[in-house]
């Protein structure tokens, strides 16, 4: 053996050591992006329902279409002009 084989074999080992370690980074990483793109995914679909839910509103038995008034919606901010608009009493 050569004068620095120790040397040489000491630096080959201490590279195959952090390459085999930055593998395993690698694979545990990726792993781990995959269940959290899984649970992403997972919770725009419950998302998806809620929404669903919320905007189909209250199910056919709850609705009392008697106490809904007429041209009204609600939907404007309560400071707006148009909001008052509707809700002022029309004088003729």
């Amino acid at each position: 053996m050569g004068k620095y084989a120790e040397y040489m074999i000491l630096g080959y080992s201490a590279m195959a050591v952090i390459l085999g370690g930055m593998i395993a980074w690698i694979y545990l990483r990726y792993r781990a992006l995959q269940r959290e793109a899984a649970l992403i995914e997972q919770m725009a679909a419950e998302e998806g329902r809620d929404r669903v839910h919320a905007a189909v509103g209250a199910t056919e038995s709850e609705a009392q279409p008697g106490e809904a008034t007429p041209g009204v919606s609600g939907m404007a901010a309560s400071g707006t002009g148009a909001d008052r608009a509707r809700s002022a009493p029309h004088e003729t």
